[in-house]
């Protein structure tokens, strides 16, 4: 069914392209009518629009935002586009420009004296480079990115005892013990940290699995992208990709001294804001889930663990940029807009405070670099790492598949992820 939905959208993109070559020229000015599509709150784009004065912008301008739910984003997207009915700009998720990349249009060469690749690094994290350029062209800019982190109950730690934060791996499985409480059967009451499980559990499941493969060393594709490998072997799913998946599934097993959680414990998320779990690791915007739940809990944020001895923290990023579809009429116009509103201090500043995002730009994360809270995804921004993903959802799809079919006792880890690495090649 995953590879069958694949295809669907590769035909749709297909009739986009198709479709684009009979649309007529592209122009910029004064009178630019330009549409946004993305997931964001309407409040914040709306804001930074009404603040807009670059080209294109005036009274006889008029730039509309239209937020959509991210359960049907790209089905309304990719639908609209094949009609003929898309947006000038949409937002990109960070790993899916392999999926979108035919229908962009990167920016202009008529404005690459004012936006260039130099620029584009001087002002943003590596990430973004490594995320949105293809072939020396760029094809979209963020607001903000978001990078997985350590969330956690300061009371729970604090009645346990302990007194510095774990900062490694090796440090969580030293204290897993003092947080973790079970009754006289053998069941969890109080997780040590909510790891191991799927999706049905861990919303973030297969994302903190590819961030624990790539802190281990593994090489996720080959040299070219062609291929999925996990560790840059033989093809198969062997070493580091595979110690890696292993190492996240003892946390779920009952039989290993750091059992700590199951999916049959519920929401992580749910069981963090009750007082029943220690730790969770989740994105920024978990922490707005967690206070309208639990408005009164003690949560502290810190950095995301890594392994002892790392000489350079890896990161795992997740966030949107905006680019401008090769179907719009004001191609020229869409980038003037997207550039002033990324690069600008101020307006990032205005989509942050509207939205408790973290921040994208290097001048907004050298400031944030003393927020208790935002000084964690501000530094981690720096060193964020994503890989190359031809399709994203299929692929996380793939992974809480093998996660489950350890649990289940469907396969082993070696057979579940070397299942997983062939249908994301498409064996």
């Amino acid at each position: 069914m995953i590879i069958a939905g694949g295809a669907v959208v590769a035909v749709i993109v297909i009739l986009v392209v198709v479709f684009m070559n009979f649309r007529p020229g592209n122009s910029a000015g004064s009178s630019a009518t330009l549409t946004i599509w993305g997931t964001d709150s309407a409040q914040a784009m709306d804001d930074l629009i009404s603040k807009y004065t670059g080209p294109g912008s005036g009274t006889s301008s008029h730039i509309t935002y239209v937020q959509i739910d991210p359960s049907q984003y790209q089905s309304k997207l990719l639908q609209a586009l094949a009609a003929g009915t898309g947006p000038d700009i949409f937002e990109v998720p960070n790993r899916d420009l392999p999926q979108w990349q035919s229908v962009l249009a990167p920016v202009p060469a008529a404005l690459a004296q004012t936006f260039s690749q130099v620029t584009l690094q001087n002002d943003f994290p590596d990430v973004v480079s490594r995320d949105f350029v293809s072939n020396g062209q760029i094809y979209a800019l963020p607001l903000s990115i978001d990078t997985l982190s350590t969330i956690y109950n300061k009371d729970l730690f604090n009645a346990a005892g302990i007194a510095t934060l774990p900062a490694t791996w090796e440090d969580l499985q030293t204290d897993l013990p003092k947080l973790r409480q079970m009754n006289a059967q053998g069941q969890i009451v109080q997780a040590a940290v909510a790891l191991g499980g799927s999706e049905t559990s861990i919303a973030d499941a297969p994302d903190i699995v590819f961030l624990l493969m790539m802190q281990n060393g593994a090489q996720m594709t080959s040299a070219d992208n062609s291929t999925v490998t996990f560790d840059g072997g033989n093809g198969g799913a062997s070493n580091a990709g595979l110690n890696a998946f292993n190492y996240y599934l003892q946390f779920s097993n009952s039989a290993n001294a750091d059992y700590t959680w199951n999916d049959g414990m519920g929401d992580a998320i749910d069981s963090f804001a009750q007082g029943k779990a220690a730790i969770i690791f989740g994105y920024s915007s978990a922490l707005a889930t967690i206070k309208a739940k639990s408005p009164f809990l003690n949560v502290g944020v810190a950095p995301m663990l890594q392994p002892a001895g790392a000489a350079v923290p890896v990161n795992y990023a997740k966030y949107n940029g905006l680019g401008v579809s090769k179907a719009s009429a004001n191609i020229l116009a869409a980038w003037q807009l997207i550039i002033n509103l990324t690069t600008s201090p101020t307006d990032e500043n205005i989509y942050l405070t509207d939205t408790g995002a973290p921040p994208a730009l290097r001048s907004v994360i050298a400031a944030d670099m003393t927020d208790p809270t935002m000084s964690v995804f501000a530094g981690q921004a720096l060193t964020a790492r994503s890989w190359y993903e031809a399709k994203s959802e299929q692929y996380d799809a793939l992974m809480n598949t093998a996660i489950q079919q350890v649990l289940n006792g469907a396969a082993d880890s070696t057979a579940a992820l070397q299942q997983a690495q062939s249908s994301m090649n498409g064996q």
